[in-house]
C-alpha cells in the first residue's frame, strides 16, 4: 500500500484539500481580506475559484463555491493554525537576522529556498496560482526563480 501511495501522489494533476468546505471558505475570505481588506463578495468568489483550479476540492453538500459562501459559514480553526505558523516562523526569521545580520543563512526558515516538504509544497501552489493570478510585476522575477 506504501508505495501505491507513494506512486499515486506523484501522478495526481492537483492535491486535495482535506479539510471541510467550510474551512475553505475561510481560506479563500482570509486570502481576499489579505488581497484587499474591503470585504467584497465578488473578490472571495474569484479566489474560491482560482483556488478549486490547483486544489482538488469536494463542496458538497453545496453545489458550488457561490452557494458556499452563502450558505455556508466559515470555519476559521485550520486559518488560525496557519497564522500561526506564519508568526512563528517570521518570529525565528528575524531573531536569525538579529544575531546574525540580514544576509543570514535562514536555513528551512526561507521558503524560497528548503528543500522540507512543506516550503517545496508552498513554491508549487504559488507557480500553480501564478497561472491565474496576476501577481504584481515586481514579483515576477522571484516567481521566476520558484
Amino acid at each position: 500500500m506504501g508505495i501505491l501511495s507513494f506512486i499515486l501522489r506523484f501522478i495526481k494533476l492537483r492535491p486535495s484539500w482535506k479539510g471541510t468546505p467550510e474551512m475553505f471558505l475561510a481560506m479563500a475570505m482570509d486570502m481576499q481580506a489579505r488581497n484587499n481588506p474591503v470585504y467584497s463578495v465578488h473578490e472571495v468568489i474569484q479566489w474560491g475559484e482560482v483556488l478549486q483550479k490547483v486544489i482538488n476540492v469536494k463542496l458538497s453538500p453545496y453545489k458550488d463555491f457561490p452557494d458556499l459562501l452563502q450558505r455556508g459559514t466559515p470555519d476559521y480553526s485550520m486559518v488560525e493554525k496557519v497564522n500561526g505558523k506564519m508568526n512563528e516562523l517570521h518570529q525565528r526569521q528575524e531573531l536569525k537576522k538579529a544575531i546574525y545580520g540580514d544576509k543570514a543563512n535562514l536555513g528551512d526558515d526561507d521558503i524560497t529556498t528548503s528543500n522540507s516538504e512543506g516550503a517545496v509544497f508552498a513554491r508549487k501552489m504559488i507557480k500553480d496560482l501564478s497561472n491565474y493570478v496576476d501577481f504584481p510585476e515586481d514579483q515576477g522575477d522571484e516567481l521566476g526563480k520558484l
